[in-house]
């Protein structure tokens, strides 16, 4: 009786090491699997997904908020990872390099009918991996008038990239183009070129003017016969934001206690305007002498 009892404990005690060992080998494995799929896709890629963003942007006739989805690009895998442009409920999702960032490349103009009237929102189509690099301007495209006859692509540009502490990516020239729409001709402008630049910076604008200063005009000659010279000047403009607080102008003081003041008016510190110029001289065909000025130079004054 004694030898059968301690042969059963002898068998009891090689099954109960088996199943520790064994157990401790599929932990191990399966240890070792995970850290190679993190490993092989998760350090090396990153999802790039519009993702839903309900903004408000008027009332309709019954009172009630009228919401639409503007999208919003994220480095986030959505819950449901079905590639289907076509459908917008189902983002498409991109797979990027670490080092790509996740912004959008499509958008379209809604025309929302409120109570407001006619609200014209961006919303964002689909989003994709761009590369780190300096600043330059990327492709757009911008849907306006959608789902109308005046439904039109263009491709508005946007500036990307990277610059130092002190600078940021921002548009240095515009141009403009015109199309159709339902009241006559429309403006938009498109981004021509990205460069670094402070908050309140200098951007180009192209002035023309024909200039008769290097011709001689003699009497009795008719002045539709003389062809100028046509010249066209960068004059410039100052664009953006200056950081500082308002000022405080006080009116009006309490008689009691002077410190406090009962009414003030309040004003920008600082204001982004020109601060260096250059003159250039022209001539009209009547021979009046004419000025533009250049500006060369913006700062916060």
């Amino acid at each position: 009786m004694l030898c059968s009892l301690s042969h059963n404990l002898f068998l009891n005690g090689i099954f109960i090491f088996y199943f520790i060992c064994n157990s401790s080998v599929t932990g191990a494995s399966g240890s070792i699997i995970e850290d190679e799929y993190s490993d092989g896709y998760t350090r090396q890629f990153h999802c790039c997904a519009k993702h839903e963003k309900k903004i408000g942007v008027g009332h309709g006739i019954s009172g009630e908020i009228i919401t639409i989805d503007a999208g919003l690009c994220r480095k986030i895998c959505p819950r449901h990872n079905t590639d289907d442009p076509g459908d917008p409920s189902r983002p498409a999702v991109q797979r990027c390099p670490l080092h790509y960032q996740c912004h959008p490349r499509t958008a379209r103009m809604e025309r929302i009918s409120t109570l407001q009237g006619v609200k014209i929102i961006e919303t964002i189509n689909t989003c994709d991996c761009w590369p780190e690099s300096g600043c330059t301007r990327v492709s757009y495209e911008q849907l306006v008038h959608s789902g109308t006859p005046y439904q039109v692509a263009m491709d508005i540009g946007r500036c990307l990239g990277s610059c130092s502490k002190l600078l940021t990516c921002k548009p240095l020239k515009n141009t403009t183009v015109s199309i159709k729409g339902p009241n006559g001709d429309e403006i938009y402008q498109i981004i021509d070129k990205c460069a670094c630049a402070n908050n309140c910076h200098r951007m180009d604008r192209i002035e023309s003017v024909l200039d008769y200063s290097q011709l001689e005009i003699k009497q009795g000659i008719n002045t539709s016969d003389v062809k100028p010279v046509i010249r066209h000047i960068n004059v410039g403009e100052c664009v953006g934001s200056c950081p500082g607080n308002e000022t405080e102008t006080c009116l009006l003081r309490d008689k009691k206690e002077p410190t406090k003041c009962l009414a003030a008016l309040y004003s920008k510190h600082h204001n982004c305007t020109p601060a260096r110029f250059k003159v250039h001289e022209y001539r009209t065909r009547r021979g009046s002498k004419r000025e533009i000025i250049q500006i060369t130079d913006c700062a916060c004054v």
